[in-house]
């Protein structure tokens, strides 16, 4: 794939909360699994609220340029994507964090205008704890 789909754009921007609140649309959505408590799962509705999440995850929950992807599948065009992917990071615990994920994204007039994101809760939940449940292979 010659260019990056905005799923994958989204993605390999984790972290850096300016670069995705320049992506969104006004009243984008993001919604993750449902199994999650509602002030994670969302969906966190408009562009404040979605940055508001954006930021809170990225300093919160995991040390500040910590965060790094690695893509493993990306389907889609530029009005609707999918990126299959490991996020790599280092847990504000100090705990290794890598977990696979599937993210879609929807877009109008060229901006991010959903969001929902899949993962592995049961791996992630784990692994903030500091024990290496469901950590994928390195490749």
């Amino acid at each position: 794939m010659t260019t990056p789909t905005p799923a994958r754009q989204v993605v390999e921007a984790f972290g850096d909360c300016e670069t995705l609140a320049e992506m969104y649309t006004e009243d984008v959505t993001w919604r993750l699994n449902h199994s999650l408590a509602p002030n994670i799962a969302g969906p966190h509705v408009g562009k404040e609220a979605v940055c508001g999440f954006n930021t809170a995850v990225f300093t919160k929950f995991y040390e500040p340029g910590s965060t790094r992807v690695d893509i493993l599948d990306e389907i889609g065009d530029e009005g609707s994507s999918v990126v299959r992917f490991i996020m790599r990071a280092t847990s504000r615990r100090g705990n290794p964090y890598n977990v696979e994920y599937v993210l879609f994204a929807k877009t109008s007039g060229g901006k991010v205008c959903e969001v929902v994101e899949l993962l592995d809760t049961h791996a992630s939940n784990e692994q903030h704890q500091g024990n290496a449940v469901g950590v994928p292979p390195e490749e």
